[in-house]
């Protein structure tokens, strides 16, 4: 999961707009990691990912990449891509 470099289990503010369905407040990297990763992958910004990737490990990512449900087609494809492309 995280790399565990961060103290704070609580999401930055900024990416409460990527949990509209959700209580933000509520959030934990701990405890959420899976819906977190799935969101920023699927949805979120540069910054978003950015944050994604300063806590969470790639091998954590692309297990989530290739196994979660939750990433829509167009998604999976594009970070399937980019992260081949880290190894080159």
């Amino acid at each position: 999961m995280g790399k565990g470099t961060k103290n704070n289990s609580k999401l930055p503010q900024e990416l409460k707009i990527y949990f509209w369905d959700m209580e933000f407040d509520e959030l934990s990297v701990e405890k959420h990691s899976r819906i977190i990763t799935e969101r920023i992958l699927n949805y979120g910004n540069m910054n978003a990912v950015r944050w994604l990737f300063s806590w969470a490990d790639r091998e954590f990512i692309k297990s989530i990449i290739y196994k979660s449900r939750n990433i829509n087609a167009k998604s999976r494809n594009y970070w399937k891509l980019m992260l081949s492309q880290d190894q080159n």
